[in-house]
C-alpha cells in the first residue's frame, strides 16, 4: 500500500495563472490536484518565494491570495511557507500574514535585511533574530534551506526548532546549498526534519530516484528515521532527475525504497508522517 505523502516544498503557487489550473489540472506545472491525489499526496507545503520575483510585493500578494483561494477549495491540505521574509518587513498587516504561515525561511538565495542566503556570506541581523523568535513564538517553524552557513549557525544559536524543507547532504555532494552532517544533526536535535529535494544540481552526478534514496539513507544513518522527509521542490526547478517527470512519481519512489529493504513503517515516516508530527506539534 502506498503511503500518504506530505511534500514539504513545492513552488507551484507562483507558477499558476489561477486556482482552476491547480484544482482541475494543467500541463504546465509539475503539480496539480488531480495528479497529486492520484499519487497519494494529502498535504503540500506551498511556498511563496516573492524574493525571486522581479516585483517582489506583487508576487507576494498574488501568492498569498492564490493560496487562500485554493486552500479553501482543495481536497489536498495546503500549508503555507514564506520563502524569504523581507516582504513581511514591508507590510502593515504583518500579524495577519504570520497567522497564515506554517513555515518560514528568513531569506531566499541573496542577502536581505534579515540575514544572508546561500549567495551571501553574512550572519543574521538583529532584525532577523528578532523575527525568527517572533515567528517561533507564533507557531511558525523556521526553515534553513536557503540560509548561508553563517546565518544558519546564528539561527541554530537561538535554540528553537528548525527544519530544512528542501536540502540534501553536503557529504554526498559538496556544494553550499547542501547541509553538512553537523547541521543535519543540529536540526535533528531541535526535533526537526530534513526534506530531501529532487533538484538534480543538489543530488549529484547522474541524479535519479536512486540518488534521492541515497540522500535519504544518509540522513537516517547520521540521525534516525524520525528526522528524514521529502521536499521535492517541484515547480522550483527547470530540470528533474532521471525517472522523475512530475508529482505522479511518488509510488515509484516508495517502490524503490521497498526494493532497497525499507519496511512499510519507515517508508510512511519519510513519506509524510515525520512532517505531520512536527506540524501538528505547533
Amino acid at each position: 500500500m502506498n503511503p500518504s505523502v506530505f511534500d514539504a516544498h513545492v513552488d507551484t503557487l507562483l507558477k499558476l495563472p489561477d486556482a482552476e489550473s491547480f484544482l482541475h489540472g494543467n500541463k504546465k506545472t509539475h503539480v496539480d490536484q488531480p495528479r497529486a491525489k492520484s499519487a497519494g499526496v494529502t498535504q503540500l507545503l506551498t511556498a511563496v518565494c516573492a524574493e525571486a520575483a522581479t516585483d517582489q510585493m506583487t508576487a507576494f500578494h498574488y501568492g498569498i491570495s492564490l493560496y487562500r483561494e485554493i486552500q479553501k477549495r482543495s481536497s489536498i491540505e495546503l500549508l503555507l511557507l514564506l520563502e524569504g521574509c523581507q516582504p513581511l518587513m514591508e507590510i502593515e498587516n504583518r500579524e495577519e500574514i504570520i497567522d497564515l504561515l506554517s513555515y518560514a525561511s528568513l531569506t531566499w538565495n541573496g542577502e536581505n535585511s534579515l540575514g544572508g542566503g546561500i549567495g551571501a556570506d553574512t550572519g543574521l541581523s538583529v532584525k532577523g533574530k528578532n523575527l525568527a523568535l517572533k515567528l517561533h513564538d507564533a507557531g511558525v517553524i523556521l526553515d534553513v534551506s536557503h540560509l548561508c552557513d553563517k546565518s544558519r549557525k546564528d539561527l541554530f544559536s537561538l535554540g528553537i526548532r528548525t527544519v530544512a524543507t528542501h536540502c540534501n547532504c553536503r557529504s554526498i555532494l559538496d556544494i553550499p546549498r547542501n547541509l553538512p552532517d553537523d547541521d543535519i544533526r543540529e536540526i535533528a536535535s531541535s526535533g526537526g526534519v530534513v526534506g530531501v529535494t529532487f533538484v538534480p544540481d543538489f543530488l549529484g552526478k547522474d541524479a535519479s530516484i536512486e540518488t534521492i534514496a541515497d540522500h535519504l539513507e544518509h540522513i537516517i544513518e547520521i540521525t534516525d528515521i524520525t528526522h528524514a522527509g521529502m521536499g521535492s521542490d517541484f515547480d522550483g526547478t527547470k530540470y528533474l532527475p532521471a525517472g522523475v517527470h512530475d508529482c505522479s512519481v511518488w509510488p515509484e519512489i516508495f517502490e524503490l525504497l521497498s526494493r532497497r529493504g525499507w519496511n512499510q513503517k519507515s517508508i510512511e515516516a519519510v513519506a509524510g508522517d515525520n512532517w505531520r508530527r512536527i506540524t501538528m506539534e505547533y
